[in-house]
């Protein structure tokens, strides 16, 4: 309870001194009804960075754009937009004329201010979606100056590291790569691409320091060749190349009524490659390489080497799960096709656990159940602060509390909330166990960026669900960024 009294002091002092709420504009007219996500799925629907991005470089409205698509359920006016995050946001406003899938561009306004890694909330009505968008270190953001590494073919031409397994008239996959190292004089923004034989290997990107790197090129297409394909690169480099192997496919049926399917399938966790799989029976009739991918309900399973026809024919294959399963619960019949052979096995999955509140930091992930909420308004004549009070717990033990604070007003669909004292919207946060503080967050804590915006306050069921992300200080004083943040909370 101390502690809390600590957060509350903080966010009183804040919002007493703060400055007005923001005003957010709307066009006139019937607004428009529709989703961010896709109805089958649940996912975000497709969205796109454009631009380059630059510490210190102003952005341009009509270049650094997100385009995103809606799905349009009832026609008119919107108004879509993101929080701030390092110094600038993107926004886009207009009319919906038509019902389904509608493309939008949202514009950006301001400058980054430091480079990174920056996590957007896109939102649009009572929905959300995370979008991350690279800052370049200043300076990195016109074209790099490179050159390949001594090694290839001739021998001037970048060292080539060939990564999967590549069938004659099969498409790739996401294991099919090729590795080169490159010598960075100048850093900025770079298109490397190699074509041959019916392949596509390239990346585009942008190096932030110089010296030596290796950077992966990921294939696309389908090899038509069996056997030693050369592997061009594109001008500058048009003079070098590399080799790929393709090895003339295999002929097999499967037996998906005897597959083995490995590890637990629930909805909403991902899948982990090592103990997510599915081992499949075959009869083979001619020896060589396979490769196979197939996707369904967020999960992807896939596989690829070669088979031989002795000692006997009959042998197996073993799919990798990855994704993260959706829809609903139950049996999921999993199509799988190679050549002529096709059929389909079961994987039972099972009903998500319950997760009202989440957020990754770093390569960890967090998440757990609501406990409990209140509403109140505490009167410190002359003012009035209106705070929402919102703790949940792991299964592990991990506690969380956050406190939202308004000054004026109440609670309200699309407010933001931070730790500084820029608003009169303010929050405290605070993740801990029996150990202490995991992290935190408050007006007391300079230099923060932590941001929680309220997507929708149903007065009726009494819930407030929203997001929240930004820096935040760990138990040691470190400070950690948070992304993906999420939360639904209901008080009596």
């Amino acid at each position: 309870m101390k502690k809390y009294a600590i957060y509350w002091l903080a966010l009183a002092v804040v919002v007493i001194t703060g400055c007005q709420k923001e005003v957010s504009f709307e066009l006139g007219g019937i607004p428009a009804e529709g989703t961010l996500q896709s109805e089958v799925s649940g996912d975000c629907l497709p969205k796109t960075v454009n631009g380059v991005y630059e510490e210190g470089v102003a952005l341009a409205p009509n270049t650094n754009t997100i385009t995103v698509d809606i799905n349009v359920t009832k026609t008119g006016t919107y108004t879509i937009t993101t929080d701030t995050v390092n110094g600038y946001f993107f926004r886009g406003t207009g009319r919906f004329t038509t019902i389904g899938v509608n493309t939008v561009i949202l514009q950006s306004q301001g400058t980054p201010f430091a480079q990174g890694i920056n996590n957007f909330v896109v939102k649009f009505l009572d929905e959300v979606c995370d979008v991350q968008v690279q800052v370049l270190p200043a300076g990195a953001g016109g074209p790099a100056v490179f050159t390949l590494v001594n090694g290839g073919t001739p021998a001037n031409c970048a060292t080539a590291v060939v990564n999967g397994t590549y069938v004659q008239n099969a498409a790739v996959n996401s294991s099919n790569s090729v590795d080169v190292t490159v010598s960075v004089t100048t850093i900025g923004t770079y298109t490397i691409t190699a074509t041959g034989g019916g392949l596509t290997f390239t990346r585009t990107a942008a190096f932030t320091t110089t010296g030596n790197q290796t950077i992966r090129l990921n294939a696309s297409g389908t090899a038509a060749t069996a056997g030693a394909n050369t592997i061009t690169f594109a001008a500058p480099f048009a003079s070098c190349s590399f080799t790929v192997n393709v090895t003339a496919p295999a002929a097999f049926t499967i037996n998906c009524a005897g597959a083995t399917v490995n590890g637990i399938y629930q909805i909403g966790t991902a899948l982990n490659p090592a103990t997510n799989t599915v081992v499949l029976p075959i009869t083979v009739t001619s020896a060589g390489a396979y490769s196979i991918t197939t996707t369904i309900n967020g999960m992807t399973f896939s596989g690829s080497g070669s088979v031989v026809l002795t000692p006997t024919p009959t042998a197996s294959i073993t799919l990798t799960g990855t994704g993260t399963p959706s829809g609903t619960a139950g049996t999921v019949a999993v199509p799988v096709t190679f050549g002529a052979s096709n059929c389909s096995f079961d994987v039972p999955v099972v009903a998500g656990a319950i997760v009202d509140w989440q957020f990754t930091e770093g390569a960890s992930s967090l998440q757990g159940a609501f406990t409990n909420g209140d509403l109140q308004v505490i009167s410190v004549p002359p003012l009035s602060l209106t705070s929402f009070t919102y703790r949940g717990t792991t299964a592990s033990g991990q506690n969380i509390v956050m406190i939202l604070a308004d000054l004026a007003g109440g609670i309200t669909n699309g407010e933001t909330y931070g730790t500084t004292s820029t608003t009169t919207n303010n929050v405290g946060f605070l993740v801990s166990d029996i150990s202490g503080v995991i992290y935190e967050a408050n007006a007391s804590i300079a230099g923060l960026t932590f941001r929680v915006t309220v997507s929708s306050h149903n007065t009726t069921t009494k819930t407030i669900t929203g997001t929240f992300n930004g820096t935040v200080k760990d138990g040691a004083g470190n400070t950690k960024t948070i992304t993906a943040g999420s939360f639904t909370g209901t008080y009596p």
